[in-house]
């Protein structure tokens, strides 16, 4: 069982009102942990919350609907993973996800399982995650192994990179733009790369996602050179809800969180 704290059950009519729809196989999807960061509802609206920490899975394997692939280079896969660099190896212990950084060409991503929203507006996606990716050591601006996060609307057919998609960073965005002569798969796109010396925390504002939505933390390789990996731990998303029989009102605007 996930050692997380729980939100309290919606009952079904609320549920058929507004709450989010998460396909899944049929799982649940656990609330999120301590450190969330959440929109601050007003009026007839009030927050909701959900996450993924990890911890409920024995490493290597993923959480249920989770999935990792390689479109290029060799294993490993994304993995769960409870040791081992970059450290700390998780942000809340034992797990976090995490993808190693080689010396080879590669494209390795890791897909959240399904989920729609219908009535939640002013949606924010919170991670925390360490990395320590080959980057210039010259030029403080490029990187040469990289990772984005990208979003799919169509179940997972289908990405693109957030702030194409219509997103935005609240913190903790990019850092550096991919080098274009190594041969990187997201060569040229802005992408964090280099040494977060430790968690470092994202905060996004999501676009509208009616169904169907997915995103994708995705690590791309060069041709030379390697680094410690990537981790990625503390996933949640937090919303706001109308409330049942509360008359139609503006939809309110997402508050940014606190600067970690």
């Amino acid at each position: 069982m996930m050692s997380v704290k729980r939100a309290p059950i919606p009952s079904p009519l609320r549920t058929i009102f507004c709450l989010v729809l998460l396909v899944a196989a049929g799982v649940a999807v656990h609330p999120t942990v301590a450190e969330t960061q959440r929109v601050i509802c007003t009026g007839c609206f009030f927050p909701r919350t959900f996450g993924e920490n990890f911890d409920s899975v024995t490493p290597p394997a993923l959480p249920v609907a989770w999935l990792a692939t390689n479109a290029q280079g060799p294993p490993p896969l994304w993995v769960t993973s409870n040791s081992g660099v970059p450290s700390p190896p998780a942000n809340t212990p034992p797990n976090a996800a995490f993808i190693d950084d080689p010396a080879v060409i590669s494209d390795k991503r890791l897909d959240s399982l399904s989920f729609s929203f219908f009535e939640g507006c002013c949606v924010q996606l919170t991670f925390r995650h360490n990395f320590n990716l080959e980057a210039s050591d010259v030029d403080p601006n490029i990187g040469f192994d990289g990772g984005v996060l990208e979003i799919s609307f169509d179940g997972g057919n289908t990405f693109q990179d957030i702030l194409a998609a219509g997103g935005s960073f609240i913190s903790g965005g990019y850092n550096r733009t991919i080098a274009t002569d190594r041969g990187s798969p997201i060569a040229g796109r802005q992408a964090w790369s280099g040494n977060s010396v430790g968690f470092i925390t994202t905060v996004v504002n999501l676009p509208y996602i009616p169904a169907g939505g997915r995103l994708r933390w995705r690590l791309a390789t060069d041709t030379s050179g390697s680094g410690e990996g990537w981790r990625v731990d503390t996933v949640s998303f937090s919303w706001c809800e109308p409330r049942p029989g509360c008359p139609s009102t503006p939809r309110p605007r997402p508050t940014p969180p606190p600067r970690p």
